[in-house]
């Protein structure tokens, strides 16, 4: 197959890096993939050639100098005043549709709301008409309960008329098809499909050790990746284990993830057992030291967190929120979860003490961390990229 895997953007998060591991596998199966990006001028090109080093990647090209940067400017301005802006919009869609008719691309499947409108409007502008298989990772849910952008669910509604299939990641992701004049999701092909993982760690001589942060060989390692963006829950992990650090000096803390919101938490830390990393390209090489992985967040948007996947897959046990599906991700049938679950209201957690309780019982009982160490290595198989690849080839052969 010709495939385009349009997203709106090539930079950090779980949607994007999720597009990217999926182009790759694709790749590698034999089809013929390109990566599209409705805002070339924000892809992180180290992360995308670690990621997809054999895909082709395209972008929005406005076809006159400027007007990419210029058309982009006008819509955040706009955006700040609750007005829209369909100029760029039109523009990429204009864009997007000639290059899939250059490339004879069969089937577009689209990642991130923004991305899957405009694909939708360029697939049925194209000569021939090109099907459209959209993934949802959390952004409809988001989008019903904000009052800034009230256009997006509506252009959504026509997004989800044309689609050829829909891939889901929870149940979650559902809650747009309850919309009055929203498409029934009975009438739609669909699979829920978890987020696949084909983990690889770099060359031994570019591998961080624990030895550089200072970290011992018997130390326990707490550790996060995520966005960098408040509600993934970061200060929570600070002022948890700031809380237990005193008590426990074998304990260490290691964040891998870059913002300005995580510069200023930096600069504000003076626990020398706190460890920020910044961004990585390729996180698992961190987290393969991480004895407990954590994510205490209370992102909206939230479905099937991708350091989830990474921190089982390099054997670490979890700590994190009861949101999207990230109770099942952790689910061991018949003997447990890979870890501990915290309760969220969609403003923080509801009770932060928990998450200090939990990395103390950690620390006291290596009994509980073996076993669920054990666990956590049991729950990464739903997580292979050949499951998850072989299931998109199936609904991609559905919608064609």
């Amino acid at each position: 197959m010709k495939i385009l895997l349009a997203i709106e953007d090539l930079r950090t998060g779980g949607a994007q890096v999720f597009g990217m591991r999926l182009a790759q596998a694709l790749h590698q199966r034999g089809h013929q993939v390109w990566l599209y990006s409705h805002y070339p001028s924000y892809t992180n090109h180290e992360l995308v050639k670690q990621v997809a080093p054999d895909v082709p990647v395209l972008g929005f090209d406005a076809g006159v100098p400027g007007l990419e940067w210029l058309s982009r400017k006008a819509q955040g301005v706009l955006r700040r005043f609750g007005r829209p802006f369909p100029l760029r919009e039109q523009l990429v869609e204009r864009h997007l549709r000639q290059t899939i008719e250059q490339l004879g691309v069969q089937l577009i499947n689209s990642h991130m709301i923004k991305s899957d409108y405009v694909a939708a409007a360029a697939g049925a502008a194209a000569r021939p008409e090109v099907p459209l298989v959209i993934t949802m990772h959390g952004c409809y849910e988001d989008f019903l309960h904000k009052t800034t952008e009230p256009e997006v669910t509506m252009k959504s509604r026509e997004a989800l008329r044309q689609a050829a299939a829909v891939v889901y990641l929870t149940q979650k992701n559902l809650e747009i098809f309850s919309v009055p004049g929203v498409r029934s999701f009975d009438d739609i092909p669909h699979a829920q499909i978890y987020n696949g993982f084909d983990g690889h760690f770099s060359a031994p001589d570019k591998l961080p050790t624990r030895s550089q942060l200072g970290i011992g060989e018997q130390d326990i390692v707490f550790g996060m990746v995520a966005r960098g963006i408040a509600e993934k829950g970061w200060a929570y992990a600070l002022r948890s284990f700031e809380e237990i650090s005193v008590a426990h000096p074998i304990a260490h803390l290691v964040l891998v993830g870059s913002s300005d919101y995580l510069t200023d938490l930096k600069a504000a830390n003076t626990n020398p057992h706190i460890h920020f990393i910044g961004f990585a390209s390729n996180p698992i090489d961190w987290v393969r030291f991480f004895d407990v992985g954590l994510l205490p967040s209370y992102f909206a948007s939230e479905s099937l967190p991708n350091s989830i996947a990474e921190y089982l897959f390099c054997g670490a046990p979890v700590i994190a929120t009861r949101i999207g599906e990230i109770p099942q991700m952790l689910d061991v049938p018949g003997q447990g979860l890979a870890g501990v679950l915290l309760e969220q209201n969609g403003r923080g957690l509801t009770n932060p003490e928990a998450l200090t309780a939990a990395l103390r019982t950690y620390l006291t009982d290596p009994a509980l961390l073996s076993t669920h160490k054990a666990r956590a290595a049991l729950c990464f198989d739903k997580f292979r990229m050949e499951r998850c690849v072989a299931a998109y080839e199936a609904i991609f052969t559905e919608a064609l």
